[in-house]
């Protein structure tokens, strides 16, 4: 049983799809940096001079890509998903497709076979949509204060109404813990859904874009209705300053209780191996 688990986190680890993800993701953080942070990091001392300024200093906290909801942040997470889905959402499609699914089913329980398949990919799906945040946060680390973000001096998104709002003013760095949390699940569960598209497609392509699809049309949807709190790309990040538990509980139950289901207890007796 530990086999086919080291096995699939190996395939999902390892993978070209890795690389991409964080290349491009990494590629993302780098920019913001570049074009967002050292120009605040080079006009601080300015800043902190002048006759005007509450003489409290741009810090990493209101400055990192989640900390921001335009540009280079809304980019980075509304590809998410897609990032999500590169590393291991695939493998499925590909053991079928190479018939090794019937070899692995051989030698493993179906059930194993099929969990640790989930697995691997929430974890690779998590990890390259975590990492480039992180990278951008030490990068950002480097160049500006590492101080507690103050409400009064108007720089940071984040209210005291915001989720989490008062804790982010108490504990920040936490906060941003907490957050990196919630990204890494819910790169976990978007990189599951493509397993579902296995079933209905012959084409890789379509079973990459799947997650990607789903966030877009979820994005949509909500954005029609006014319910701006339950955007996938709004409220994944960090900097978002509206009321986003209940989005985040339901929609992260909903999806993934329904890729669990169709996928590891349903899929498993399916006749496929």
């Amino acid at each position: 049983m530990k086999n086919i688990y080291k096995l699939e986190l190996v395939r999902g680890c390892e993978s070209w799809g890795v690389k991409i993800s964080l290349l491009f993701g990494c590629g993302i953080s780098v920019a913001q940096w570049m074009f967002n942070v050292l120009p605040v990091a080079f006009y601080q001392n300015t800043y902190m001079v002048s006759d005007y300024s509450m003489k409290y200093p741009f810090n990493v906290f209101n400055n990192w890509i989640g900390a921001q909801t335009y540009t280079f942040s809304y980019l980075y997470f509304f590809l998410i998903p897609l990032f999500a889905a590169l590393p291991h959402a695939g493998s499925f499609f590909q053991d079928i497709d190479y018939h090794m699914i019937e070899e692995l089913c051989i030698r493993e329980e179906r059930k194993h076979y099929y969990r640790s398949k989930y697995v691997a990919a929430f974890i690779s799906g998590g990890m390259v949509a975590i990492i480039p945040l992180m990278f951008n946060f030490i990068l950002t680390a480097a160049v500006l204060p590492f101080v507690k973000p103050q409400a009064a001096d108007y720089t940071t998104l984040i209210g005291m109404r915001s989720t989490l709002g008062d804790f982010y003013f108490v504990h920040p760095m936490l906060y941003v813990c907490i957050f990196l949390m919630i990204i890494f699940v819910f790169g976990g569960i978007l990189a599951t859904v493509a397993f579902i598209a296995t079933y209905y497609t012959d084409h890789m392509f379509i079973v990459l874009i799947t997650p990607f699809v789903l966030s877009v049309f979820l994005n949509s949807l909500f954005s029609m209705l006014g319910l701006t709190d339950w955007q996938m790309v709004f409220f994944l990040n960090p900097g978002y300053s509206g009321n986003r538990i209940l989005p985040i509980m339901l929609e992260g139950l909903i999806i993934m209780a329904g890729t669990f289901w169709i996928f590891v207890v349903k899929g498993s007796k399916d006749d496929i191996c």
